[in-house]
């Protein structure tokens, strides 16, 4: 258990109960169970409804059903009067008090703070109280409601003596935009320190880093963007100054907006700087460093356009080569090369010797006697190397000249 509930749970009895004196009241022994945020009690009869209340504040409400009323922003340090009503019932009315004033007045810590900077940073700070013993030592601890988690701190800042006199929490995105309890403790050998605490949700202690801003530019045109960190807010409004030329007198009427760019036709040479802050705050964060822009040259919008150019030229001659491949594969498929005609009489005698062999072993023919096929198909006799010579398809003397049929001498 934690050093801060311990410190609640070493609190005398009679701050955390308290019994009404009377045994025929409707609900009884009336207590406060502060690790919880509650002040409980027991049911003696039949009991609509309870209500609690802080002075002429009301604060929760119980049914039959429950037995106790709920505090999101129970307090600790703070001597309250809780009154406890049973408003639905048997009539009945009591208060109890919680926490007992205890220990040395003026020991306590004093002035305490807290607040969250530079996106990641929560820090606290407070003094050391006037009344304070000598060995006097602080402690923090932080403590989400409504689940009621703790974190102490883990890196003080110290005075001369070597009192803690502020925390430092880094890396607090792990938090949530809750109710926080902020509560330091004090300790002492001889006597009881009182402790301090606040209430914050953490969005409305954050002190906003300002935008950042970025922008480019030519004669006809910019184009201004920025951009805000934050763990625990997340609607912003902004605030834009533009100073025109170089005259720090010139500025026009600052822009309001919720949007994260603003565009400006013809700007010329310009100064801008921007601020922020929660959309449902009053609270502006500092100005952005002034940023100068001159856009008379063109071409200042960067080298990122030409760069852009020419991957896409390049993409684009990638894809119309791939194109015209893919095209040109599918009209192979759709119309395929029409194979050449073969020409038979041209094919079968581009050998004289083997189409005068052939046509003697065919016909039973031997010796110098052959035969001979002009274009009409007809066979024709005639002698080797006399009257019937065999002539190829646009020789001079096509076709064969007319010799005996075959049979005949």
């Amino acid at each position: 258990m934690s050093f801060v509930w311990l410190a609640v749970f070493l609190t005398p009895v009679g701050s955390l109960l308290e019994r009404d004196p009377d045994p025929g009241a409707p609900i009884s022994n009336i207590r406060v169970d502060p690790r919880r945020g509650r002040v409980v009690w027991d049911l003696n009869g039949s009991v609509a409804e309870v209500t609690c209340s802080t002075g002429s504040v009301y604060l929760s409400k119980a049914d039959n059903t429950t037995t106790y009323c709920q505090f999101y922003a129970f307090l600790l340090c703070k001597t309250t009067n809780y009154t406890v009503t049973v408003t639905s019932g048997p009539p009945f009315s009591t208060v109890i008090q919680y926490p007992k004033p205890d220990g040395k007045p003026g020991a306590a810590a004093e002035n305490l703070t807290c607040w969250i900077h530079d996106v990641d940073f929560l820090e606290c700070s407070w003094a050391v109280g006037k009344a304070a013993p000598w060995d006097v030592q602080y402690h923090l601890y932080l403590i989400e409601t409504p689940n009621y988690e703790e974190w102490a701190c883990g890196h003080y800042t110290t005075d001369m003596r070597g009192i803690h006199t502020g925390c430092h929490f880094d890396n607090i995105s792990r938090l949530k935009n809750h109710h926080h309890h902020f509560v330091v403790n004090g300790t002492s050998e001889g006597f009881i320190i009182p402790c301090t605490e606040i209430f914050a949700t953490l969005s409305e202690i954050e002190i906003l880093a300002p935008p950042s801003l970025s922008g480019r530019c030519n004669k006809s045109y910019s184009l201004m963007e920025w951009n805000m960190s934050s763990h625990f807010i997340w609607d912003f409004i902004y605030e834009l100054q533009i100073q025109k030329g170089t005259d720090p007198t010139h500025l026009n009427t600052p822009i309001v907006t919720d949007k994260n760019s603003h565009e400006l036709v013809n700007p010329g040479t310009y100064v801008a700087r921007i601020r922020a802050k929660n959309n449902f705050g009053n609270t502006w964060s500092g100005w952005s460093p002034p940023r100068s822009f001159e856009c008379d040259k063109d071409g200042s919008l960067g080298i990122w356009p030409a760069t852009l150019s020419i991957a896409l030229g390049t993409l684009l001659t990638i894809l119309l080569v791939v194109l015209l491949c893919r095209r040109f594969s599918v009209i192979q498929k759709i119309f395929p090369p029409i194979p050449q005609m073969k020409d038979p009489v041209k094919d079968f005698f581009q050998n004289d010797r083997l189409v005068r062999g052939l046509l003697s072993s065919a016909l039973g023919v031997s010796g110098d006697r052959g035969w001979c096929l002009p274009a009409q198909g007809r066979l024709w006799r005639g002698v080797s190397g006399g009257g019937c010579p065999v002539w190829m398809p646009g020789d001079p003397g096509w076709p064969c000249p007319r010799l005996a049929k075959p049979g005949a001498q």
